[in-house]
């Protein structure tokens, strides 16, 4: 060692240091919102050179070209730098021409799941006897050809149906699923009207012209499952 260096390794100060960009000013052109857009060198608040400090970008949308710092189109200059904003990017905050008018009705939550099943008390006491939950008693729908048992899961319902007549629509649902299986969805919607006539604007199918009273003594209509995604869903009036 001579002088404390290290003779092997020439001290620091020997290599010489690359040229530094001057620290960019704050530009009058700043279009940033609230004029937070003023550019850093580095070891300032912001911890990076060259990056704003309104919205932490080395090139900040909301600046104009003219207020880019020295050196901005220079590869290298900014190890960092992000790749710049298209010419032709708008940030009007003005709404959208294209926007889609608001819906004249919304979905809302799904009500319940309905299950066919071939023996109504057996699937009862499952629900019942064996997962603990809570189960109506069995309700004869003749208008509807099933009897119905409510679940009650708390949060949402379901429904387990069984054939009531000869016409029956469940009846050649289990003509084809012997062991039963899951039958529809029902989903309630705020105003079951005027889905009705939207949907058939878009081509959607529904197994009756008009909606009629169901289980829960309100109106309901059940779309076609070839356009549903191989899916009964039922709409009930909220």
């Amino acid at each position: 060692r001579v002088l404390g260096h290290c003779l092997r390794a020439p001290p620091l100060s020997c290599f010489p240091r690359p040229p530094q960009a001057p620290p960019p000013a704050h530009s009058p052109s700043c279009l940033c919102p609230g004029s937070l857009c003023k550019l850093v060198a580095s070891g300032d608040e912001a911890g990076s050179e060259g990056r704003c400090v309104g919205c932490r970008r080395y090139r900040c949308p909301w600046r104009s070209e003219a207020s880019d710092p020295p050196g901005a189109g220079i590869p290298g200059l900014f190890s960092r730098v992000q790749t710049p904003v298209a010419a032709g990017r708008s940030f009007s905050t003005s709404p959208s021409q294209h926007q889609a008018s608001s819906p004249v009705w919304k979905l809302g939550r799904l009500n319940h799941v309905a299950i066919a099943v071939p023996d109504l008390e057996k699937a009862s006491s499952f629900y019942r006897d064996v997962l603990g939950a809570q189960v109506s008693e069995a309700v004869p729908l003749p208008e509807h050809g099933v009897s119905v048992v409510f679940v009650n899961l708390g949060n949402t319902k379901m429904e387990l149906l069984h054939p009531l007549g000869s016409d029956s629509p469940i009846a050649g649902f289990l003509q084809k699923n012997k062991a039963g299986g899951m039958h529809h969805v029902c989903i309630e919607v705020d105003n079951i009207n005027a889905a009705v006539m939207d949907l058939k604007k878009q081509k959607i199918r529904s197994l009756s012209d008009e909606a009629k009273i169901g289980a829960h003594g309100k109106p309901v209509i059940f779309l076609h499952p070839k356009d549903c995604g191989g899916v009964l869903v039922e709409l009930e009036q909220a």
